[in-house]
């Protein structure tokens, strides 16, 4: 069988990914033997499953992407990003870490209920089609300025009215005053899959699941 390969999100979320799947007895117990690598295999997950696997260290954005296109066959990618992408993949599986909201924010004082139908609105945002999905269905117009990172800065040096961003504990909104508008709702993660795989490779997707639903699993939890 071909080898198998997995897209990884650098930084915080594919540590809790490799944790998760180390629990499971498909990774190393820890993420430092990694390193700097873009292309890892994964000895664990090929002894566990009977196929060679790698992982594929790539940018969060670009997960969905690759799984889509079949470059690798899983990937652990949050909603956030497949919603905005809108990445034809499969969802067979939504992890216990990760959960974070999407929300209008603002400095303290500001009231979006004075925009009303129409109205032009300065959002800084990372999630564009998010966002614009959002305010047309409010009846806004948005005016969205791409940010990659520090959302926040587009609302305290005054280039937008409004911020779009992911709220994990709030509490960067707050040290740099600023706080939730509105709520547009939860996001969590998952292990996606390509649609194009063979009928072999959904027997290891299902072995896979199989062992975070019977090893890595907190008590207690329930998952899709």
């Amino acid at each position: 069988m071909q080898r198998l390969r997995i897209a990884m999100p650098k930084g915080r979320l594919m540590t809790s990914a490799l944790e998760y799947f180390a629990r499971a007895g498909l990774a190393p117990a820890t993420a430092e033997s990694i390193g700097r690598r873009l292309v890892v295999d994964l000895p664990e997950a090929s002894a566990a499953l009977g196929v060679p696997v790698e992982i594929l260290v790539v940018k969060n954005a670009d997960v969905a992407t690759y799984v889509e296109h079949g470059v690798a066959h899983f990937g652990v990618c949050g909603t956030d990003v497949l919603d905005e992408s809108g990445a034809d993949v499969l969802r067979p599986y939504t992890f216990p870490f990760g959960r974070c909201r999407i929300a209008i924010a603002g400095p303290r004082g500001a009231d979006i209920s004075q925009f009303e139908a129409g109205d032009t609105v300065r959002v800084a945002s990372k999630l564009p089609n998010t966002t614009r999905r959002h305010f047309a269905r409010r009846g806004w117009n948005p005016e969205i300025i791409k940010l990659n990172g520090s959302v926040e800065l587009g609302a305290v040096l005054g280039i937008a009215d409004v911020i779009v961003d992911l709220v994990e504990t709030g509490n960067t909104l707050r040290e740099n005053d600023l706080v939730v508008l509105e709520d547009l709702g939860g996001t969590s993660v998952k292990l996606i899959a390509a649609r194009s795989l063979s009928r072999v490779q959904m027997h290891v997707l299902g072995e896979v699941i199989d062992r975070f639903r019977e090893r890595a699993e907190p008590p207690g939890t329930s998952t899709p």
